[in-house]
């Protein structure tokens, strides 16, 4: 209906133009004289192009937008985008302005050329500072108009594109995790690894698997890269619970997915079983049971980059819900902004012999200290995010 009104209105314009070169001519020839031929010559080459210009079809450019999609950005980079536009027949355009929507930030970037003749339109631009999460971008609009500005062409072409920027991962010194662990576990380094996972059976290569990970007699057979599959045999176990509770703010909440992502790449980097339990609003409940391969990793890093503060509960009534995803045995790490007198109790009955229990707070207030004077049981630790130190 929309471009059935705007056919209407410029083909309204168009007889409006026609009807003045009428005028125009029916003066010239009734007055005569200079000044009446003089007006009729001077305004027919600005209502010609007019008239041709709402002829040619802007419809039929050729527009792509083009993005780095091989990079993986994080929080904080510049990601440059390119906008390009190929037409057929080199009509000559004054100006154009072109605007790129997208859901981020201020919504639209705009940008003027004067193309005249060209073919080929193309202007860059960077967009600074990405935040977090999944940004998707839509239309593209081409906008024109002849030298009087009384016929005026607008066109959205339909340019999906989608940019995925996750968290910026730091990379933490995590001894303040080796009591929790055994005697030496992470100064066991490799030996470590090897008694924590046996490969169990073998798949086509993946990007990013290790060259240790590579069957060399399977990969000679099959005549392409075969990797071995691992299977966890350690039953100390490692499970990040992330905090989504509604009444988080922003910033803190950037801080729990930050540190959350990091803790989760130490680990895995070191070869140790990681689960992460991230429970939001309605059905959004996600597990993710340990598994040594890329493609489990990605999908957790998919998560970070998506994942919402819309948790209608608090993190230890969360928990509780899925308590059964629990090991046994194993580290729980709870990264969250709100620690209150009843999630200790709750945590001091979670921990045991078999089940320690850590608590990452991203408040720098001194909380983390005084919740940590009250806990006698030294399978509870209780951390400030600034006392886990960057390396």
């Amino acid at each position: 209906m929309k471009v059935l009104s705007n056919l209407l209105k410029i083909w309204g314009k168009v007889l409006l133009l026609l009807a003045g070169v009428g005028i125009l001519y029916a003066y010239a020839m009734f007055q005569g004289g200079f000044v009446s031929w003089f007006l009729l010559y001077s305004f027919l080459p600005f209502i010609i192009f007019s008239i041709l210009f709402a002829l040619y079809p802007i419809q039929l450019w050729k527009v792509e937008r083009i993005i780095d999609g091989h990079k993986m950005y994080e929080a904080g980079d510049t990601v440059k985008v390119q906008i390009q536009i190929t037409r057929k027949f080199p009509f000559p355009l004054y100006f154009l302005m072109i605007t790129d929507t997208f859901r981020m930030g201020q919504g639209e970037k705009k940008v003027i050329r004067f193309p005249f003749f060209k073919r080929r339109i193309h202007f860059t631009y960077n967009l600074d500072e990405l935040p977090r999460g999944e940004h998707f971008f839509e239309n593209i609009t081409a906008t024109s108009a002849d030298f009087l500005g009384f016929i005026k062409k607008e066109h959205s072409f339909k340019v999906e594109s989608k940019l995925i920027v996750y968290p910026k991962r730091q990379r933490l010194n995590l001894f303040f995790l080796e009591k929790h662990i055994g005697e030496g576990a992470f100064a066991r380094g490799l030996d470590y690894k090897k008694e924590m996972f046996v490969p169990t059976t073998i798949r086509e290569y993946q990007r990013g698997d290790r060259l240790s990970w590579i069957n060399w007699k399977a990969t000679a057979r099959k005549n392409t890269l075969i990797s071995k599959e691992f299977e966890i045999m350690e039953d100390h176990q490692y499970v990040i619970c992330i905090d989504r509770y509604h009444l988080i703010s922003h910033d803190a909440f950037e801080k729990i997915v930050l540190y959350s992502a990091s803790i989760a790449n130490e680990l895995y980097k070191a070869g140790h079983p990681v689960t992460l339990i991230s429970t939001g609003e309605g059905e959004d409940r996600s597990i993710f049971s340990a598994k040594k391969s890329v493609e489990w990793m990605n999908q957790v890093f998919y998560h970070f980059a998506i994942v919402k503060n819309d948790s209608p509960s608090m993190l230890h009534q969360v928990v509780e819900k899925d308590k059964a995803a629990l090991p046994e045995r194993g580290t729980i790490i709870f990264i969250t902004d709100n620690m209150t007198p009843h999630f200790l109790e709750w945590i001091k009955r979670l921990a045991n012999n078999q089940r320690k229990v850590v608590v990452v707070l991203s408040m720098a207030d001194g909380s983390a200290q005084n919740y940590s004077n009250q806990v006698l049981n030294q399978n509870i630790i209780i951390k400030a995010m600034d006392e886990v130190k960057s390396v």
